[in-house]
């Protein structure tokens, strides 16, 4: 191995990188308990207070069946949303979901600033 991949290398472990994610709309996984195969959905339609249309996601497959996993970061999200969801397969559409309502944003300015002694 050469010297600077040896390098590279080394200040990989000394220098971990942080995996930035972001936020992402999530529910419960399908099928509920007791529920036949035929109602687990293959994707969800999501409704967002200030989106144009309303987005298509896939269902993916999670530890107890399928779900939604939006990923919200693209969208630029700002102040406060509404969102509903439906779930959706070959044979329909479900009622729209209860609204989930949520404040998108950076945090408000730190204050209070002082010296402590721990």
């Amino acid at each position: 191995m050469s010297h600077t991949k040896f390098l590279v290398f080394a200040l990989m472990g000394l220098f971990p990188m942080w995996a930035a994610g972001s936020p992402f709309l999530v529910c419960d996984p399908y099928p509920p308990s007791g529920a036949p195969a035929s109602a687990v959905p293959t994707e969800f339609v999501v409704t967002i207070s200030g989106v144009t249309a309303p987005i298509t996601t896939p269902a993916v497959d999670v530890t107890g069946g399928k779900a939604m996993k939006l990923d919200l970061g693209p969208l630029n999200l700002t102040g406060t949303r509404t969102i509903t969801a439906k779930a959706k397969n070959v044979w329909g559409e479900s009622a729209a979901s209860i609204p989930f309502v949520f404040t998108a944003g950076a945090p408000v300015t730190p204050t209070g600033f002082g010296l402590s002694a721990h």
